[in-house]
């Protein structure tokens, strides 16, 4: 499944009603490929903040509605907490340009507070460039959170590593206007996620700003709004992408979001589909994290000896060591306070390597 306009954008979907990619002409916008197997590196989540926060993904394996792909739009529909959700993914026909279009409607007695909070992952790479190093590819793209007076927080990212088509950018806004936004991985997902994979952006009122490590994923966080039976509310999140920006992002690229917003619709067309599909789903996406628990020193004798080399502590933790011949061992606790993880699982398909 996939939808595209006619100056060379290309989104290609899953079975799952989630985003495998988004390419514009022989650059891949996003970060990584989306598998069945992993959550989407794009999507729109919908939170609600009064009391406890809860959140759901509007697509993918893990949304609780249905969705049909028509007219060269991904749309997924279904209730939840109190609402009524449709999200559109659009493209526009004018430029490399798309809009998530989300349209709620209250079903509920109880008002309650709800925001809507975007994810891209950005790659800007090259279509062939094969696997990459999601981790190496991060650290060359330049990601600035400019201030429009209008809409709040704009994000726009450019690939510092000159391509063949020169500096592919792209730039993110929210339509009526963002609360907070942040522009890399690490604070948005969080180290706990890797226990849990729980994002801790999503059960944090705001999110945490401008931040350059190595994980060019994107977000931004509409302005909250309430809803009760009977309601609507209506927002969008914008992007654009060029093949080629030849300086650094500054102040001046603000200039391209009035054009960028009259190329779409507030509200998209009424879309009758008789070919609503549930998301195709596996045990990867809808099995809990397996909990365990850390180590205790005679578990960790009986494993892996006494004689263990270049401890590694931290306020009395043992975190890694060295033992045997060539056995570097890495605890949780560790695991938990380093950004790049240190295990790597290889899928080899049918053949005997990866």
């Amino acid at each position: 499944m996939d939808i595209q306009n006619r100056k060379g954008l290309y989104v290609e979907l899953l079975e799952s009603g989630a985003v495998k990619s988004i390419v514009a002409g022989n650059i891949r916008i996003s970060l990584r490929e989306g598998t069945l197997f992993s959550g989407p590196g794009a999507n729109v989540f919908l939170r609600k903040t009064s009391g406890n926060i809860q959140y759901i993904p509007l697509t993918g394996p893990q949304s609780p509605g249905k969705f049909s792909v028509e007219q060269n739009q991904l749309i997924s529909r279904g209730k939840w907490e109190g609402v009524a959700y449709e999200c559109h993914l659009q493209l526009s026909e004018s430029s490399q340009s798309w809009q998530w279009s989300i349209s709620l409607t209250g079903n509920s007695d109880q008002e309650s507070k709800y925001d809507l909070i975007c994810v891209q992952d950005v790659g800007l790479k090259l279509l062939d460039a094969g696997m990459i190093n999601e981790y190496y590819v991060s650290q060359y793209i330049e990601r600035l959170m400019l201030n429009d007076q209008k809409l709040g927080s704009v994000i726009c990212c450019r690939q510092n590593l000159k391509e063949p088509t020169g500096h592919p950018w792209l730039m993110m806004a929210c339509k009526g206007g963002s609360a907070s936004g942040t522009t890399d991985g690490m604070p948005f997902y969080g180290m706990n996620s890797r226990v849990h994979g729980i994002p801790g952006g999503l059960q944090k009122e705001t999110l945490d700003g401008e931040y350059a490590g190595e994980s060019s994923v994107i977000a931004l966080q509409s302005k909250p709004f309430t809803l009760k039976n009977g309601q609507t509310h209506w927002e969008a999140f914008v992007f654009t992408f060029m093949e080629n920006h030849p300086g650094a992002t500054s102040q001046d690229d603000l200039q391209k979001l009035p054009g960028l917003l009259k190329e779409f619709g507030d509200y998209p067309s009424d879309i009758s589909s008789r070919k609503w599909q549930k998301p195709v789903t596996n045990l990867f996406n809808t099995s809990p994290f397996l909990p365990s628990d850390d180590l205790n020193n005679s578990e960790l004798d009986n494993f892996f000896g006494t004689r263990r080399r270049h401890e590694e502590t931290e306020n009395g933790q043992l975190l890694s060591f060295f033992c045997n011949d060539h056995v570097h061992v890495v605890l949780k606790a560790k695991e938990l306070l380093t950004y790049r993880p240190h295990g790597h699982i290889m899928q080899a398909n049918t053949g005997l390597t990866p």
